[in-house]
């Protein structure tokens, strides 16, 4: 029951870790389509996309220590049923 508890907040650990990159991909896009279409100003879209990144990159971050505490005692659970 542990082992199964402690893999499935590896496995949502790295679905999030999963979506936030696609959001990444996502502002990058947008900004890609932004300059090479934009004349001057900067859209909206754009704009918001950018001030998000801060929060997308502790949202990675924090899921990656979700998934390595994880990591860890999935380990720990391991060796203790070796013994």
């Amino acid at each position: 029951m542990a082992i199964s508890s402690v893999t499935s907040a590896m496995n949502t650990a790295l679905y999030s870790i999963d979506r936030t990159s696609q959001r990444v991909a996502e502002i990058a896009e947008n900004v890609s389509y932004g300059i090479e279409s934009e004349t001057g100003e900067s859209s909206p879209l754009i704009d918001s996309g950018i001030a998000e990144l801060p929060l997308l990159k502790h949202q990675i971050a924090a899921n990656v220590k979700v998934f390595e505490t994880a990591e860890s005692l999935f380990n720990t659970l391991l060796s203790q049923r070796r013994r």
